[in-house]
């Protein structure tokens, strides 16, 4: 095991959290992922042995079920992250969501130095899909046409576009 012991995946997305002062999700998903890889390790072959066979099945079982319970609770507790749509940033005028990475929509002023042509909401997703595309001056429009071009690079992305 390595010394991030929640995962590299993981660790980003708890630091991604933090970043936005959403600390109590990173806190819960840190958690969880721990007591995943407590339970996974306990499976190991390294594992302290207890005498006689009978109570050593019963002690991989157990630790069998519960890592597959704690692997349950992450991919439900990323599912619900998903499922919750448009989740509000502390930051002003800006939204994220989780879907196969993280997208955020967010409100920028005109600044062409920034690469900011107009002023509005603008999407970034995960790498390769949109990095600062420009949706529309308003809210409502551009939340709708985020979730078409999320759905649209997901669905592509699957090997099943449109």
């Amino acid at each position: 095991m390595n010394d991030l012991s929640v995962g590299v995946e993981i660790d980003a997305t708890v630091k991604w959290l933090e970043a936005r002062g959403i600390s109590g999700a990173a806190n819960l998903l840190r958690r969880v992922a721990r007591q995943r890889d407590q339970a996974v390790r306990r499976l190991s072959p390294t594992a302290p042995a207890t005498s006689g066979t009978e109570p050593e099945a019963t002690r991989d079982l157990d630790a069998a079920a519960e890592a597959a319970m704690l692997r349950t609770d992450v991919a439900r507790f990323q599912s619900l992250a998903e499922r919750a749509g448009w989740v509000a940033d502390p930051g002003a005028k800006r939204l994220v969501r989780w879907r196969d990475g993280w997208w955020e929509l967010g409100h920028q002023r005109r600044n062409p130095r920034d690469g900011y042509p107009d002023t509005g909401w603008y999407l970034w997703g995960p790498v390769g899909s949109y990095d600062g595309e420009w949706l529309d001056r308003h809210k409502g429009p551009a939340i709708e046409e985020a979730e078409r071009l999320i759905t649209r690079h997901r669905a592509a992305n699957r090997g099943d576009a449109e």
